[in-house]
């Protein structure tokens, strides 16, 4: 079973607040957005992107399978680094 799945990045997108992350804590990714003093996740979150770096991706409109595409990139790099 994945770690990252489409439904992570479409939370992400979803956020209003622009510098909201997918983090990975403990083996569960999470979306946490921004705080004045950091993102506010525990020390041991590994960010895996930005809400802005998603954007930045998909260029515009992003799609189920640009989604699922993505997640699917995301998550194999996360199993490489033994995430």
């Amino acid at each position: 079973m994945p770690t990252i799945t489409p439904d992570h990045l479409h939370e992400l997108l979803a956020s209003a607040d622009r510098d909201a992350a997918l983090v990975v804590v403990g083996g569960h990714a999470a979306v946490v957005p921004s705080t004045p003093a950091g993102r506010g996740e525990p020390e041991d979150a590994m960010v895996i992107t930005t809400r802005d770096a998603v954007i930045a991706e998909l260029d515009t409109g992003a799609n189920d399978e640009q989604l699922e595409r993505l997640a699917q990139r995301l998550d194999t790099a996360l199993d490489s680094l033994g995430g």
